[in-house]
């Protein structure tokens, strides 16, 4: 008397693609998370340290997108000020940079305005601390999840 399954490869094949879904939706809300953080801390920097307004173009044109195969999926860019310009310019170098550099799911934060690299260069913090902080915090949010998942594995 042999074993029986009570269920076809594609039962299996189905559930495994409903369980890799769900892993990629927390991926997402992760990097969702983390651009916000990123963003929130660099349109903060104080002058000081980073830049002044003038129109807003600068601040608005950081933002962030999540990529999934090239494609954004999510995107955050909102006008300071003025800076409407700003906002359409980041959103339009993260869909560049994305479309081009990214596969899987990704995460692109930008300062998409063009003198954005000229105050960098002159030790001005635009998104220098932003990705320092992404760096800090993309590990913690990557092992919660490994956690997460293992969690439900074993249940």
């Amino acid at each position: 008397m042999s074993i029986q399954p009570k269920f076809n490869s594609s039962a299996v094949s189905s559930r495994f693609n409903r369980f890799i879904e769900a892993v990629e939706i927390k991926q997402i809300k992760r990097l969702q998370y983390l651009g916000e953080m990123c963003v929130s801390h660099a349109r903060q920097v104080p002058a000081s340290t980073g830049f002044t307004d003038q129109t807003g173009n600068l601040r608005s044109s950081i933002g962030y997108a999540v990529f999934k195969n090239g494609v954004a999926i999510h995107e955050s860019f909102t006008p300071v000020l003025e800076g409407s310009e700003g906002a359409k310019t980041g959103q339009a170098l993260a869909k560049r940079v994305g479309a081009k550099y990214t596969e899987g799911i990704a995460l692109v934060v930008t300062a998409g305005m063009n003198y954005a690299v000229y105050l960098e260069s002159q030790g001005r913090d635009v998104l220098t601390s932003a990705e320092s902080l992404a760096k800090q915090e993309l590990p913690k949010l990557v092992e919660e999840l490994k956690k997460n998942i293992n969690r439900a594995l074993s249940e």
